[in-house]
């Protein structure tokens, strides 16, 4: 009774304090202060009661105390968090409890501060429970998830390859316990830690395949857990559409289990999306719904994205507020400043640069991409996150330069941008997003494959029996002979579907010409052939001018006919031995073997000419030009196919900078 009424007053002191800061205009940090009053006052009021919570936390009442937790958490994790502080100052928990129940209070105490992105407190408490944990004759489902709390706590704090053995470890107790739920969730921490190093085609196996057993067993929360890991993924490699679906089943799920807080963490996700789509007011209505359950919530990762995200959708709506979205992205840095979690200082201070940088506030912009950098230097190569950022920040920084005239750190960074960005496109595990999805898809055809020679396989069976029961030679024969054509039939189209696969992953899905990968494999035995055979080789880098504005003012399938009509002109511009294709978004490659620099330059000059002046016969009134680097191999400068690619992106560049509509060699 006395807590309840402790609570209360807290409650009613807290109330009072966010109407002061409305009247007085208070700055978050005010308000913190004023909160740090209350909660001594609140540590004074149950110490007072401190002989009525002991009794509470004998092995008798546990369980009643267990369930109180496990009430909060769903209802108002914030309020967990601060009933379990209070609680574990003033019990002497070894005393007065079991092994058992020492064990399961940890596992409460890491799940609590786990919520609230107190990961250093995580990595202690679970450690703690696991240590008891030796002490138990057999395994324990509690120990898995211990294993699976420090786990995302030491991930979050960035050591992946740590994190990586507590959730394995955890994952064989939960198999040797045949625990599904556990089982999931141990592959869904996989699976999260194969995207975040972007080993993308073993995430897909594993979701995939604790997506399929959450079928085997009903657990809503579970479910909303795996949907949310496999949105996150698709939104990785830039399925959007898939990934909302994702999200809007993984809210639905946790709604249902009751789950407020993962439920607003999904809600969060879906309003991304629809930022990511341009659907700006309706980002602004969810962020306003989870900012007005921020106290529940209370946890401070979660609020900096949302303020941040709310930030950019005032920025970026049809009737922009940028004041707003710059008192909304300092609100967010202040909670920034206090997170644990390692990328969130880097992304945030890129988020706050390209804010700044589109408000025309260069010189802020600078400062903050500057202090981007100094997190930057701890790059770690194979983390999908940290290379985002790195390359997000590049070209951040060769903008601003360029918006403040100094052209020539505009170019240096604009290399430095340029040269990390190629030596991405060979390492093994960097998937590309049209790569990523042939990937799978050719898993899918393998898994049909092998559906099929089980088919066959029962049709062998089939005939066995068939043999035996029927006496008639004639009606055998015709039997094997149907059984025959079927099994000729199912091999004409495993081959036909492997054909079809192996042209359609190297074919660009919208405009059909050649895609990034078929042009890096081929540009790689031309260079090899040419440089053994001394013969010349050139390529050029195209990139279509202003193609933004082409969306944004026509739309973006008049922007998709557009590509389709240069990669249509520039295939027929090649000659029968060169290759033309795709590389990405807006840029064009064109191979050209056995090719002088002074050819190349006259094939450039044509292909630009011939787009400039090409009527386009849709809704679209106005000319499209390309800008277009033109490289030739020089076996001094160009010992890899990826120096002459750079070389070409650095004159495309050039061309860009220069005017656009123009061949730069």
């Amino acid at each position: 009774m006395i807590i309840h009424i402790s609570y209360l007053i807290i409650v009613a002191i807290f109330i009072k304090h966010r109407e002061e800061s409305r009247l007085l205009s208070c700055s978050l940090l005010s308000t913190i202060r004023k909160l740090t009053n209350t909660l001594l006052l609140s540590i004074i009021l149950l110490m007072s009661c401190n002989a009525l919570a002991i009794h509470m936390l004998d092995d008798d009442g546990f369980e009643q105390f267990v369930k109180k937790i496990e009430t909060l958490q769903d209802s108002n994790p914030s309020e967990a968090y601060h009933f379990f502080q209070s609680v574990e100052k003033h019990l002497p928990v070894q005393s007065s409890l079991s092994i058992t129940n020492q064990i399961v209070f940890y596992k409460l105490q890491s799940e609590v501060y786990l919520e609230q992105a107190q990961y250093d407190f995580v990595v202690k408490s679970a450690s703690k429970g696991l240590e008891l944990a030796k002490q138990l004759s057999s395994p324990s489902i509690v120990i898995t998830e211990l294993l699976y709390a420090r786990g995302f706590a030491i991930e979050s704090l960035g050591d992946l390859d740590a994190a990586q053995k507590e959730y394995r470890a955890g994952l064989e107790i939960a198999e040797s316990l045949n625990n599904k739920k556990f089982i999931v969730t141990g592959l869904a921490n996989l699976g999260a830690l194969y995207y975040l190093t972007e080993k993308f085609d073993r995430a897909f196996i594993v979701l995939n395949d604790a997506l399929a057993l959450t079928k085997k067993f009903d657990d809503d929360e579970t479910k909303g857990f795996i949907h949310a890991e496999l949105g996150i993924l698709y939104s990785y490699i830039g399925q959007e559409d898939k990934s909302m679906e994702f999200y809007q089943k993984s809210y639905e799920y946790y709604q249902k289990a009751g789950k407020n807080f993962y439920a607003y963490n999904s809600l969060r996700n879906i309003a991304i999306n629809h930022s990511y789509k341009e659907r700006y007011e309706e980002a602004i209505v969810i962020y306003k719904e989870i900012i007005e359950n921020a106290d529940k919530i209370g946890n401070i990762e979660v609020i900096a994205g949302v303020y941040t995200g709310m930030a950019w959708a005032q920025l970026k709506k049809a009737d922009k507020d940028p004041e707003a979205a710059y008192q909304y992205m300092l609100i967010a840095s202040q909670y920034a400043e206090q997170a644990q979690q390692h990328d969130i200082p880097l992304s945030h201070a890129i988020d706050k640069a390209y804010l700044l940088m589109e408000m025309e506030r260069y010189q802020e912009a600078l400062a903050s991409s500057e202090l981007a950098e100094q997190y930057i230097k701890e790059y770690q190569p194979g983390q999908y996150a940290q290379t985002v950022s790195k390359l997000n920040l590049w070209y951040l920084k060769a903008e601003i330069y360029f918006k403040l005239a100094d052209y020539e750190n505009a170019f240096l960074v604009q290399e430095k941008y340029a040269s990390f960005a190629l030596s991405l496109a060979g390492r093994s595990n960097f998937a590309e997003l049209d790569e990523i999805r042939m990937r799978y898809e050719s898993e899918q055809a393998d898994l049909q494959k092998k559906i099929l020679e089980q088919n066959e396989s029962v049709q062998s069976l089939l005939l066995q029996e068939t043999q035996h029961e029927i006496e008639n030679k004639q009606l055998l024969v015709t039997v094997i002979a149907v059984l025959a054509l079927i099994l000729a039939w199912t091999l004409v189209k495993v081959i036909s579907g492997q054909k079809q696969l192996f042209k359609v992953s190297n074919t660009d899905s919208l405009t059909g010409v050649a895609n990034r990968r078929l042009l890096i494999d081929l540009g790689n035995k031309q260079f090899a052939h040419a440089k053994k055979s001394q013969e010349q080789l050139s390529i050029l880098m195209l990139d279509v001018d202003d193609f933004k504005a082409v969306n944004d003012d026509y739309g973006h399938k008049i922007g998709d006919s557009v590509l389709k009509d240069i990669a249509s002109i520039g295939h027929n511009c090649m000659r029968s031995y060169d290759k033309f294709g795709r590389v990405g978004g807006e840029e064009f490659m064109a191979l050209l073997p056995n090719t002088s620099n002074e050819e190349a330059q006259q094939i450039a000059e044509r292909l630009r000419l011939f787009i400039f002046e090409h009527r386009w016969g849709y809704e679209l009134d106005r000319s499209v030009s390309v800008s277009i680097g033109v490289a030739h191999y020089d076996e001094e400068r160009h010992q890899r196919f990826e120096q002459l690619l750079k070389s070409a992106d650095v004159l495309l560049y050039q061309a860009k900078h220069t005017g656009k509509n123009k061949v730069c060699f």
